[in-house]
């Protein structure tokens, strides 16, 4: 199986390491990031800036960086680096901090990193860790995350990986559909941990930008959570796995009577 990865949170998220160790076992592993973060990207794609990439290794896989956003990532590995074979599959992460309802599911680049593979009829796995406030402050304001949270990250997020792809592969349609499994993984698991398939809820931010001194930054108010059985939200709020089907094709497959 030959397995594109490339996340949003660039070469030096130490949860790319994680992804990198879980998935190289399970096939020919290429590796393509963007040189700088891009959260919060969605599937949107460079127009009008020249584009670098630069070879290396990562965490001792063959890939590179990109200057250009997760669905920049995508793209370009797929027509660029594959030849006349496309990879098999896409797998975006893992992301830090959770995309779970619509409106951060929409906008994260993560999961438009799979919406791109999709696009070009590969299938895609997003793949995002819900972090407690301490960590996911700590990784965002110093770009850090101790070692002793990775240690516990390390191997519950192996386990629940684990259990998320031996389901999916036992699919009939394991690698057939171009359609986007969006996975998230909860903050605390509960003790019996499991995979729920979930809809994204139907939560909805307000105001992203507010104003510091003569400029606005970004500062995203929290929507009220979708608390419906088998939302994705409430899966990953009570302490198991969300896995949720992303299909671009059935959108707008019947026009409505005007």
């Amino acid at each position: 199986m030959e397995i594109l990865l490339t996340n949003d949170d660039s070469i030096d998220s130490p949860m790319l390491a994680l992804a990198i160790d879980f998935l190289k076992p399970l096939g020919n592993l290429k590796v393509v990031v963007p040189e700088d973060e891009q959260s919060w990207k969605g599937k949107s794609v460079t127009r009008f800036s020249d584009m670098v990439m630069k070879p290396q290794t990562i965490y001792g896989v063959e890939g590179c960086s990109f200057t250009g956003t997760p669905a920049d990532c995508t793209n370009f590995a797929i027509y660029n680096l594959y030849g006349d074979r496309k990879p098999d599959l896409v797998v975006s992460g893992i992301n830090i901090g959770a995309n779970t309802g619509v409106s951060f599911t929409w906008s994260s680049g993560t999961v438009g990193a799979c919406l791109e593979a999709n696009i070009a009829g590969i299938p895609g796995v997003s793949l995002s860790q819900a972090l407690d406030h301490e960590i996911f402050v700590g990784w965002t304001e110093h770009r850090a995350i101790s070692e002793a949270a990775m240690n516990r990250l390390r191997k519950r997020i192996n386990h629940q990986l684990g259990m998320a792809f031996e389901t999916l592969m036992k699919r009939d349609d394991w690698l057939k559909d171009p359609i986007t499994w969006n996975i998230n993984m909860p903050t605390e698991p509960a003790e019996d941990c499991q995979l729920v398939a979930a809809f994204l809820g139907h939560a909805f931010y307000g105001s992203i930008f507010k104003k510091r001194g003569d400029i606005y930054v970004h500062d995203v108010d929290s929507p009220i959570p979708d608390e419906a059985e088998q939302s994705d939200t409430a899966v990953v709020m009570s302490g198991h796995v969300s896995v949720t089907r992303l299909d671009m094709l059935t959108f707008g497959q019947k026009a409505e009577r005007l």
